[in-house]
């Protein structure tokens, strides 16, 4: 913020909160006070955030019974789990599908009587076919981890 000049309160209104919270330099300091003995909204401002910062201070989160711990952390260590063999899983798949694909281009492009055409087209038809299966796999992993209703238990 602008260390010079009076406080403008419409470009540095996030120092109000600061001032509330006691997070400013002793320069602002003395510019937010000078302001606030001018500016009756501004000590309105400041007084409601001070009333907003005692609400919030004394709330306290309600503990959770030892049971929902516990279902907590199963949850976590079940899905961790998964997650490490699912990576696990399309890893080997990927590289036992490449290898395969390898071989499989590698045996018909050493074909000698097949036309250019012919052999362009198994790599055309091979390269289109990783292509939609990346995208459908990235398409499902994105509408999973971000459908709303995943945690709806019915």
């Amino acid at each position: 913020m602008n260390q010079k000049g009076p406080f403008d309160p419409r470009k540095e209104a996030p120092l109000l909160s600061a001032y509330v919270d006691g997070e400013l330099e002793p320069g602002d300091v003395e510019r937010v006070e000078a302001h606030l003995e001018a500016n009756e909204q501004s000590r309105r401002e400041v007084e409601q955030l001070r009333r907003l910062k005692a609400v919030t201070g004394a709330m306290r989160l309600k503990e959770p019974p030892a049971e929902e711990w516990e279902v907590f952390w199963e949850s976590v260590y079940n899905r961790a789990e998964r997650s490490v063999g699912w990576i696990l899983l399309c890893v080997g798949l990927v590289a036992v599908g490449a290898w395969g694909l390898t071989e499989i281009l590698t045996a018909l492009l050493k074909t000698e009587n097949l036309p250019l055409v012919v052999k362009g087209g198994i790599f055309v038809l091979a390269a289109g076919g990783l292509v939609l299966t990346i995208s459908a796999v990235r398409e499902r992993v994105f509408k999973r981890n971000r459908t709303r209703y995943k945690d709806v238990i019915r």
